[in-house]
């Protein structure tokens, strides 16, 4: 791919609020490859969504988020809101406190990520389309329920403390878990039971380098479902001490399914986790739609 114009949508705010440091760090690598960079800087939460849907897109050959999840997970979203088909690959260049989908793509270095965007080498992107009560919202990283939103919830109000907030909010929760009643359906198959969490993961980490889903990929046309039911704090522990390199895979107390399409029914309506942000509350129904999108890769 001849890459010679990209739109960039920069997160100022994000993480340590060094979105717009970074951006003049990677430029050098853009200029260096003759390539036009049409920046566009956020002004409030959602603005990333309301700029990819009203970008004009015959004039550039991609787009790159400067941010973390939460950027990528806005720009997405509004990608999949516009009328037509988007063909043009999305770039990630790290610069949030949370950034697993630039984990997956090992694009942990905005300096090699750039370079790696300069290469203009890309790869199809699934996108998980979650339809609640009240709306649709597009994910590209998890969906959670249970203790995954929870966990979130904790982390958020620990902000101050950097990517440790989420192990130190999943520690909280281990030592208190907390058991939901409700019926899961992972494409034809349906369990009702107590159940710890549910998450669903495009990528393989989630949170602070927690390798939740080893064998997910952002483009196999599978949604990776990691199920945990009735779980002691002792199986807990285990779990969090392996969870980091991927090694918890063969616990007994956790299960891995790869399916098409899934929904949550609870008794409570039970607050949903979409892309590390809380928007709207159980039953959900959630539907892979394949190649939907495209990304730089490595």
């Amino acid at each position: 791919m001849n890459v010679r114009r990209l739109a960039v949508i920069v997160n100022p705010r994000g993480g340590k609020r060094n979105g717009l440091r970074v951006l003049e760090r990677v430029r050098t690598i853009f200029h260096a490859a003759a390539i036009e960079l049409e920046v566009h800087v956020t002004e409030h939460a959602g603005h990333a969504s309301e700029i990819a849907k009203t970008l004009e897109l015959q004039s550039i050959a991609g787009i790159c988020a400067v941010g973390g999840d939460g950027t990528f997970h806005e720009v997405a979203n509004g990608l999949m809101q516009r009328d037509e088909a988007v063909s043009i690959p999305i770039g990630i260049i790290p610069a949030g406190t949370g950034n697993s989908v630039a984990q997956h793509l090992m694009f942990d270095d905005p300096m090699e990520a750039a370079k790696r965007i300069v290469d203009g080498r890309f790869q199809p992107l699934d996108v998980v389309r979650v339809t609640l009560q009240d709306r649709v919202i597009h994910c590209v990283n998890i969906v959670g329920w249970g203790a995954v939103s929870d966990i979130n919830v904790t982390a958020e109000k620990m902000r101050f403390m950097g990517p440790t907030r989420y192990t130190l909010a999943a520690l909280r929760h281990i030592m208190t878990p907390k058991m939901r009643r409700a019926t899961l359906m992972l494409d034809d198959k349906t369990m009702t039971d107590d159940f710890l969490f549910v998450m669903a993961c495009n990528t393989k980490y989630t949170g602070a380098g927690m390798k939740l889903a080893p064998e997910a990929e952002i483009g196999d046309g599978k949604i990776d479902v990691v199920v945990i039911r009735r779980v002691s704090r002792w199986q807990m522990l285990r779990l969090f001490m392996k969870v980091f390199d991927g090694s918890h895979v063969g616990l007994n107390c956790i299960e891995f399914h790869q399916v098409r399409s899934f929904s949550i029914q609870s008794d409570v309506g039970d607050q949903i986790n979409c892309d590390g942000e809380m928007k709207g509350n159980s039953p959900m129904t959630a539907t892979l739609l394949p190649s939907a999108l495209s990304v730089f890769v490595r």
